[in-house]
């Protein structure tokens, strides 16, 4: 199946600008973080008019419920990733349209029908799939300058994680032609890595960064959009769902933990791009090892059950291999084992 949830996509130097025309004298209600609202109410104040219920951190069962009592006809989502799962689960349970602003350019969450759902302590719990109108997802670059470049970084590893992933479900090449197509966008999403899409780059906000930016946010979302569950998530989104589990990955980035999962993920299948992705990984500062996020050797039968577990609610194209999961495991504990 084929599922796409956004009806139009406006990445320029002045998409903020035609908000109130979206909006066309509707009742709106806006959900904000903190710090990107600030941004989006500098540029575009006129935001602060709408009623406004400001999130609380993270997409759970009990957020959802206490924002899920506002009147209006259109939902404004104001922030991140998590902040945008949870407006597409109540725009859906309420039925009314949603407008996705991105505050950060760290992943596909305005761009996908689904939600990751997390426990109170942080773990995540599952994700949900359902129907949501996205009317317009509003990328204004003068809002993407103004974010942390660390969410960019974590945002382009997990995009690059679309190309092993649904490589890694699919192989090169489908018969099915929502998978082939989701195949192919993901093709696109892998070339990132062959761009300079450093710290100084970003602040420069070149045609290259323009370009990543459309990759993480949109066509990432559309790889698992045409491609369904044959394109979609992996052995390193199951790794970063089992990692979520130890207090210790919390303060990491779900780009990082994800690029993490996908050198767990290469050396399962005994990739020839492990050397490579792996320095890729280092060079852009992400974590390579299990020491380096807080996880300890006799951490390992944990982490190796959990994955398992979420590699079957998946149900991968094949089971893994338990025994080599926690080789894989035990060589990535120190950076002093290859």
């Amino acid at each position: 199946m084929i599922r796409q949830a956004v009806l139009e996509y406006d990445h320029s130097d002045d998409a903020l600008d035609r908000l109130d025309d979206l909006i066309d004298g509707r009742r709106a209600h806006v959900l904000h973080g903190q710090n990107g609202y600030d941004v989006v109410r500098d540029i575009h104040p006129a935001i602060a008019d709408y009623p406004a219920t400001a999130f609380r951190g993270e997409c759970t069962d009990a957020e959802v419920e206490r924002i899920n009592s506002f009147d209006a006809d259109v939902l404004i989502a104001v922030g991140g990733g998590k902040l945008v799962d949870t407006a597409k689960l109540v725009a859906s349970l309420r039925n009314v349209p949603l407008i996705v602003i991105p505050t950060l350019a760290s992943n596909c969450a305005a761009f996908t029908p689904l939600s990751v759902v997390y426990e109170e302590d942080g773990s995540y719990d599952r994700y949900d799939m359902f129907r949501v109108v996205i009317e317009r997802v509003i990328v204004d670059s003068r809002v993407m300058r103004r974010s942390p470049y660390e969410y960019f970084r974590a945002g382009v590893i997990d995009t690059v994680a679309k190309f092993y992933e649904a490589r890694y479900l699919s192989g090169d090449s489908s018969i099915d032609a929502g998978v082939n197509t989701g195949l192919a966008l993901a093709e696109q999403c892998g070339r990132l890595v062959e761009l300079d899409l450093s710290e100084h780059a970003f602040e420069s906000y070149n045609d290259a960064v323009r370009f990543a930016v459309d990759h993480v946010i949109a066509i990432g979302g559309a790889v698992g959009g045409f491609g369904d569950a044959g394109t979609r998530v992996a052995v390193g989104h199951a790794v970063h769902n089992a990692l979520s589990r130890f207090e210790s990955s919390h303060s990491f980035l779900h780009g990082d933990k994800v690029g993490f999962g996908l050198i767990v993920q290469e050396r399962l299948r005994r990739s020839a791009d492990v050397p490579y992705l792996e320095a890729w990984l280092k060079r852009f500062g992400a974590p390579t090892t299990l020491a380096t996020l807080g996880v300890r050797t006799s951490d390992i039968p944990i982490l190796v059950d959990s994955v398992i577990t979420e590699t079957e609610l998946q149900q991968l194209p094949a089971p893994l291999d338990k025994d080599y999961l926690k080789i894989i495991f035990e060589n990535l504990q120190l950076p002093i084992y290859k």
